[in-house]
């Protein structure tokens, strides 16, 4: 609640404030030093974060001189906070049961905190400062920003082979533009209708239109802040649900064995297993359960998943998915079909050796 010094700046400091911008000439030194310098920081803010005016009062000001934030409104000018001397006592003027406009000092400068930014916190605020030495008052504009949705794209099919696209976004403020392009960045030539509309919750909405053929997908609907140059935008490639390009395999392998390994290869037989994910579900008395997934793109052939220890050949070991026999066959040629040709080989040299 306001007390009454605070309720009654709205009577007594605007009578001062017509004083400083018409009769009192504005006293300065011998160096011609401004009294008073205001800065807001960060210098861009956005809706819901905190921001910070600063009334800084050089050495000149003396210390019972008092100081008062304001915002300037359609009507009457809004006090927000007051203090009758340099690192006083200060005077909030909000009503708020959580105040979100408060004034702190911070050695020579009262600061001005707004927190969780509002659309309605936009405008002018105005430090104004009072005594018998030096009567003056210094302004600075805030420029808020709400940075909208992603727009929404949607297609929707008409007569002669002919689409209309729809592109809805919400919670932008400033007021927004929006505008159709292709992919390089070029305004389409087509006549759209876009309807722009405010409320307190959702802060600006747009709603844009365009007709043309079904077969031009080269579209973009970009919602744009001019001042800022921010922008969002929305295209059909964004509707429709991109393919998978990476296809996973998964193995897996159960027994006693004893210095058990397990590797992927491709269908050159090179091993692929750095890209694979192992464990070892179970491991008791030599006897594994054993879990390996491997990803690679679609279009290669699929791997093989085979178990190997450090005395013996890889073998295939049983795959739980992705099974694709004719590569197993081909592996099992590639084991078995040297052995057996080597063991064709001795025979044959058997014979050539023996007696007549």
């Amino acid at each position: 609640m306001r007390t009454g010094l605070a309720a009654g700046i709205l009577d007594s400091w605007p009578a001062i404030q017509i004083s400083l911008k018409s009769d009192v000439p504005v006293p300065k030194n011998r160096d011609c030093e401004v009294p008073i310098t205001i800065s807001i920081e960060p210098s861009f803010v956005l809706v819901g974060e905190q921001v910070t005016l600063s009334c800084q009062l050089t050495d000149s000001v003396p210390s019972n001189t008092s100081v008062l934030w304001y915002k300037m409104e359609k009507g009457r000018d809004a006090p927000l906070c007051f203090s009758s001397s340099l690192g006083g006592v200060v005077e909030q003027c909000q009503d708020e049961e959580q105040q979100r406009i408060v004034g702190h000092w911070q050695r020579r400068s009262l600061l001005l905190v707004i927190r969780h930014v509002q659309s309605a916190d936009e405008g002018t605020y105005v430090c104004a400062v009072n005594s018998s030495v030096v009567t003056q008052e210094a302004a600075a504009h805030l420029d808020v920003t709400a940075i909208g949705y992603k727009p929404t794209f949607d297609k929707n099919l008409q007569e002669e082979n002919m689409c209309r696209y729809t592109c809805r976004s919400k919670q932008w403020y400033p007021k927004p533009e929006v505008i159709w392009t292709n992919y390089g960045g070029d305004t389409v030539n087509v006549e759209a209708k876009t309807n722009v509309t405010w409320s307190e919750r959702d802060h600006f909405m747009v709603q844009s239109t365009i007709t043309v053929p079904c077969d031009n997908v080269d579209v973009v609907c970009v919602v744009k802040l001019i001042k800022s140059n921010i922008s969002r935008s929305g295209s059909l490639n964004e509707i429709i649900a991109p393919q998978s390009s990476t296809c996973t395999y998964k193995g897996t392998i159960r027994g006693s064995y004893e210095k058990l390994e397990v590797m992927w290869v491709n269908h050159q037989g090179e091993d692929l297993s750095s890209l694979a994910q192992t464990s070892i579900l179970q491991e008791m008395d030599n006897i594994f359960a054993i879990e390996s997934s491997i990803e690679i793109p679609c279009r290669q052939p699929p791997p093989s998943f085979v178990t190997t220890d450090r005395e013996h050949s890889p073998q295939i070991a049983q795959q739980s998915e992705n099974n694709n026999w004719p590569w197993i066959i081909y592996y099992l040629l590639l084991i078995i079909l040297p052995a057996y040709l080597q063991r064709q080989n001795g025979k044959c040299g058997c014979s050539g050796n023996s007696p007549k």
